[in-house]
């Protein structure tokens, strides 16, 4: 069977920190959510599913005109294994691996996503965990077969202290992988990087 590659984006916290819905905040012209999702289709990534919280409502719009679709974990403080069930639920049982990404980390580059997925097409039983700079980052891909356990409540870095000798490491030049945004300090610190990264590449 040929590996094919879904994506689930979790965007489904609160975003009590930041002040406001983190997922709304402009990123190089448009929501952050909805620029994840762009980079990730632009990568050849045909199937995801983002999954919303609390502020769904508000979100949804932003998705609607794209091809992805949508589950929901409206439990505040839940842990990131129940937002990755929730995607789970809606990923096709043909998907031999998982890419689970973040909302907060939306500067993660186009090349990287289609770097993650032509390696899950050379290595499909592999964990692949992204590096810059000898730092490990967001998003990673963990073989279909593996993410049972989700469903039960355990963590995926335990899936991942679990399966030591699968894991594949990616070296990305691509700072987006390192820098999230749970707080105004760090929105404010991601979008000064990335303009200065802007002007170097120029």
């Amino acid at each position: 069977m040929a590996a094919k590659l879904g994506a689930i984006l979790l965007a489904a916290g609160a975003s009590q920190r930041m002040g406001q819905s983190k997922q709304l905040l402009p990123v190089r012209g448009e929501p952050a959510v909805r620029y994840c999702v762009r980079q990730m289709l632009d990568a050849g990534i045909e199937t995801i599913i983002v999954v919303l919280g609390v502020n769904r409502e508000k979100i949804r719009p932003v998705l609607v005109d794209l091809p992805v679709g949508i589950a929901v974990n409206t439990r505040l403080k839940s842990h990131m294994a129940e937002s990755v069930s929730k995607g789970l639920a809606k990923i096709p049982a043909a998907v031999t691996g998982i890419m689970v990404a973040l909302c907060d980390h939306p500067l993660v580059s186009q090349a990287t996503y289609a770097a993650l997925a032509a390696h899950h097409f050379q290595a499909p039983d592999s964990i692949l965990l992204p590096v810059y700079r000898g730092k490990g980052g967001h998003p990673t891909v963990f073989p279909h077969d593996l993410c049972g356990g989700v469903d039960s409540g355990i963590p995926l870095n335990r899936v991942v202290h679990a399966n030591t000798g699968r894991i594949s490491r990616i070296q990305v030049n691509d700072p987006g992988i390192v820098q999230d945004m749970d707080t105004p300090d760090d929105y404010q610190r991601m979008l000064t990087l990335d303009m200065r990264q802007a002007s170097v590449e120029s």
